[in-house]
């Protein structure tokens, strides 16, 4: 293997929280920008149905497109207007969640590392979030001012996790071939399904104490069947890998 490129989630792999606690607080605020058109009860089913919707994007619109198209149904309001209430509600409102989150204080020098190490390196974070936010909960994990080659968002991705042509639409973008990358995250489901397509996985454990229910709940109704990642271990142990 002659590794080019190195991928990172981001959500329990480069900074650490409690899934559940974080969707609980972030989603009773986010309503607030909503409660003048749907109940509480329409607006959280909405949220949940139409995000579920969008991990099944097929690659003809970006996410943010089909988010917004399947969440608009039923609402006497522009597709448009809707999605500017959450660019709003996350230009104004999100930096709150900043306390829920716990940085792993050796991430910046890890990536530092690859960096230097001439490889390309790659925020592939579920691409639910608009590029603000990606940017936003980066400044959280305490990598701001460094450069990444990609990172995915709701805007520039046509497919979401599990599905393994997000892995591929990665590598079109990057120009690197899947066998020369590695896959570094947290969830078994959702990050060591980029195997599939050849990508070389490391299945990171910082997060166990931390509940990850919700990313595979989204991702429910998914049949496939879980590869077991190539590496395994804490992130610090990362560069011991690259090293091999």
């Amino acid at each position: 293997m002659q590794l080019e490129a190195v991928l990172f989630d981001l959500d329990n792999t480069l900074i650490l929280f409690d899934e559940k606690i974080f969707f609980e607080n972030y989603s009773k605020k986010l309503y607030l920008s909503f409660q003048d058109l749907l109940s509480p009860q329409e607006f959280f089913q909405k949220l949940i149905s139409s995000t579920q919707v969008m991990t099944n994007n097929n690659g003809k619109l970006t996410n943010a497109e089909f988010f917004i198209n399947d969440f608009a149904k039923g609402i006497n309001e522009d597709k448009n207007k809707l999605w500017q209430r959450f660019e709003n509600f996350y230009q104004n409102e999100f930096e709150q969640f900043k306390p829920l989150m716990t940085p792993l204080k050796t991430t910046r020098d890890i990536i530092t590392n690859i960096k230097e190490r001439g490889l390309k390196v790659v925020i592939a974070s579920n691409p639910m979030f608009p590029a603000n936010v990606q940017l936003i909960r980066l400044r959280w994990a305490e990598l701001e001012n460094l450069s990444f080659d990609l990172i995915t968002s709701a805007e520039n991705s046509t497919y979401c996790k599990p599905n393994p042509d997000y892995y591929s639409e990665i590598c079109q973008k990057i120009d690197v071939n899947p066998a020369n990358c590695l896959m570094v995250g947290n969830d078994g489901f959702n990050d060591m399904i980029a195997s599939k397509i050849k990508m070389k996985t490391f299945l990171t454990t910082d997060s166990e104490n931390f509940s990850v229910e919700l990313s595979r709940e989204l991702a429910k109704d998914n049949n496939l069947e879980m590869p077991e990642p190539d590496f395994k271990g804490k992130l610090s142990e990362l560069v011991h890998v690259l090293e091999k």
